[in-house]
């Protein structure tokens, strides 16, 4: 299944990093109950196809942006306009490199989130600039577990995904101009991925990006 998942988004032109972020989606993003605020959620994201919702759930859909299908514009640099405790998940996918203060964000979905909410990130790591319309920065583990932590989130955890072969596939994604060629680069990719020791992994990973999970205490 997974296999197929893979060969059907390679043709559908997507990168290395939103192909395995989607995974990541996927694998923890799934029967989601409550209030739930797709904080960057774009006109038709691909993620939408691999995560799922428990009956009754209720999905609020928010962008920079005026976008087709969002039911609100937000500006990321000012307070969110949403109540204390009202939100049982928030995701934030593709989009913290764009925040002028990320800190005050994350406060802010701290504050809005209720007790046990969970707040989703996806964070790129190994990635071009991308001005949508700001890119600031790259966080690193530690530089998300201390935004997370400063921001009042003491129970989360960080997973990279992809190391330095997917990572250096990811970067030469527009060079490959054929999808059979895409093809073949990534599975070599994920090949020599899982070739790299587990030490180096550890000590001095480098990952296409970071996705993250975390519950408000």
């Amino acid at each position: 299944m997974k296999t197929f998942d893979f060969i059907k988004q390679v043709f559908q032109g997507k990168s290395f990093y939103r192909i395995l972020s989607n995974w990541q989606i996927q694998k923890h993003c799934r029967n989601l109950s409550g209030l739930c605020l797709d904080l960057a959620a774009g006109e038709k994201p691909s993620y939408t196809q691999y995560w799922s919702f428990s009956q009754g759930a209720r999905l609020i859909k928010t962008d920079y942006n005026e976008t087709k299908g969002v039911n609100l514009r937000i500006d990321f640099n000012q307070p969110l306009p949403l109540s204390d405790d009202s939100l049982d998940n928030i995701f934030l996918f593709g989009a913290i490199y764009i925040v002028k203060e990320p800190d005050k964000l994350v406060k802010e979905i701290y504050r809005v989130l209720k007790k046990n909410g969970k707040f989703f990130i996806v964070s790129p790591f190994v990635f071009n600039e991308a001005n949508e319309p700001d890119d600031f920065r790259r966080l690193t583990s530690q530089g998300l577990s201390d935004l997370l932590t400063e921001s009042g989130f003491s129970n989360f955890l960080i997973i990279p995904f992809g190391e330095r072969f997917s990572a250096s596939a990811h970067l030469l994604h527009s060079f490959f101009v054929f999808n059979f060629i895409r093809l073949v680069v990534f599975s070599l990719a994920l090949l020599f991925d899982e070739l790299i020791p587990n030490k180096i992994k550890r000590l001095h990973p480098c990952p296409v990006g970071y996705f993250v999970i975390a519950k408000k205490s």
